[in-house]
């Protein structure tokens, strides 16, 4: 699910508009506030008309249905009666003092009336939220500057905690990531943050007492596969021993398993994460290959045959997307042992090499055709790109491949990673992301959240990543 932006405009306009005035306020829910815009015009002979109503954070899109305007009284129906919004202009016309209802709910909402500028300071069109933090949607346009690793992490460690806290699910692209990338990055910035963990943990308990026969109905195999590799890797760099809850979630994991050896993805349409059960099942051997002394406890054990499956299926890959899919295996081939012998290594090692771009960066767009990501439903969109004879270097794979290179070996001096760091170093955008285009829609561009941590681990990995 997407954070919503929810825009509303009164049916039908009028050309005689004199002026238009703009009133903001904020209203709660639980302990966040959130964000309300108002624009009201005033037509020639005094004909007031609410014209827009901007609300952050809410269910339905919003729809005026009427606004009334009594004296010193305003009352807006909105949603065919689902909504309203009933205020009173102070004396001096600078304040409307109101409740806002959504069907059985009320709120106050206090609106005050400021420059049109000041209203649109903080944009609505976020990507992340998190207390008075609001990350718009990413855009090839935002400036770059000299790297600022602090702006960085605060994106990485705010986007994941806002993304929990609004949606309270397990998504691969954003707070996955965070549990199985943040982790690695314990020696420099110190231990992730709790709160993640603990919804891990909640997640599991959840799943473990759901009714198996119904889990598929909120809770699929790849979710089952993040909350087992985020606590594995977890427990491999910041507890440093085996939790009992990763234990669970690993035997959880492998209840989901397929006989193919793979994991079921309920929605297969959002390269390149969630569209590829090879992609997944890397996933889940790194799970299998972190979480500590846990493989070796399963010898002779019925889960053995498991884990054996699951192997198999990487070493003998069917339908894969392209060289991503290869440069996912090279990272978790190094961490899992005997899943690759070196020459095979070495074969990958070579593969990404061979995708650097001219100005040493990778390119996740030229890691497979159009055709090869997810399903290929997204063929169309990729060749329709103004850029795609030549695709952009961007942070996700730049990240990525220096990721799989340095875990297999490959030392930091190397010219291929010097390179990388170099355009890593060159590209960070104001935001404190890298920009990545994302190859499902071009929306919310959620890919630049891995992204960004991407970059951070190839930094670290290379002793690359100044202290701060």
């Amino acid at each position: 699910m997407l954070p919503l932006l929810l825009l509303a405009a009164a049916a039908g306009t009028s050309c005689a508009q004199e002026a238009t005035s703009t009133w903001q306020g904020t209203f709660r829910v639980g302990e966040e506030g959130h964000r309300a815009v108002m624009q009201i015009t005033e037509e020639n002979g005094g004909h007031k008309n609410v014209k827009t109503l901007y609300l952050d954070f809410f269910p339905e899109t919003i729809k005026i249905d009427s606004s009334t305007f009594e004296q010193s009284h305003l009352a807006v129906v909105t949603n065919e009666g689902k909504g309203a919004y009933a205020a009173e202009f102070s004396p001096d016309g600078s304040t409307l003092q109101g409740t806002w209802t959504w069907r059985d709910h009320s709120a106050n909402l206090v609106l005050h009336r400021v420059s049109n500028e000041a209203a649109w300071n903080v944009p609505l069109n976020y990507q992340y939220h998190f207390k008075d933090t609001t990350y718009a949607r990413p855009a090839p346009q935002e400036p770059r500057i000299p790297f600022v690793p602090r702006l960085a992490v605060d994106y990485m460690e705010q986007g994941a905690i806002a993304w929990t806290g609004e949606k309270q699910c397990v998504a691969c692209h954003t707070n996955g990531t965070y549990m199985v990338v943040r982790p690695l990055m314990t020696p420099e910035l110190g231990a992730p943050q709790q709160a993640m963990r603990d919804f891990w943990v909640a997640e599991l308990r959840s799943a473990l007492t759901a009714d198996p026969a119904k889990r598929n109905g909120n809770f699929d195999g790849t979710q089952a596969v993040y909350l087992a590799a985020g606590l594995a890797i977890w427990d491999a760099h910041v507890l440093h021993r085996l939790s009992p809850e990763t234990a669970q979630a690993l035997q959880l994991m492998f209840e989901f398993q397929r006989p193919a050896g793979d994991w079921f993805i309920e929605d297969d349409n959002n390269p390149p994460f969630e569209s590829s059960p090879y992609q997944v099942a890397t996933v889940a051997a790194r799970a299998v290959a972190n979480a500590p002394g846990w493989l070796q406890q399963q010898s002779g054990t019925p889960i053995a045959a498991h884990v054996e499956l699951l192997k198999h299926y990487l070493q003998t890959p069917g339908k894969m997307q392209g060289d991503y899919d290869r440069t996912d295996l090279l990272w978790t081939a190094s961490e899992y042992p005997g899943l690759l012998d070196e020459r095979q290594k070495r074969e990958l090692v070579n593969m990404i090499f061979a995708h650097q771009q001219f100005d040493g960066g990778w390119s996740m767009r030229t890691f497979a055709a159009p055709e090869q990501w997810g399903k290929g439903n997204r063929a169309d969109k990729l060749r329709a790109e103004l850029e795609f004879p030549f695709p952009q270097s961007d942070g996700h794979m730049t990240g990525l491949a220096i990721i799989a290179l340095r875990k297999a070996g490959v030392p930091a001096n190397d010219p291929h990673i010097q390179r990388g760091i170099q355009w890593l170093l060159a590209n960070q955008r104001s935001s404190g992301r890298w920009w990545t285009r994302s190859l499902n829609r071009d929306g919310w561009q959620f890919i630049s959240y891995s992204g960004t941590a991407y970059p951070l681990l190839a930094l670290s990995l290379c002793n690359a990543l100044p202290s701060f």
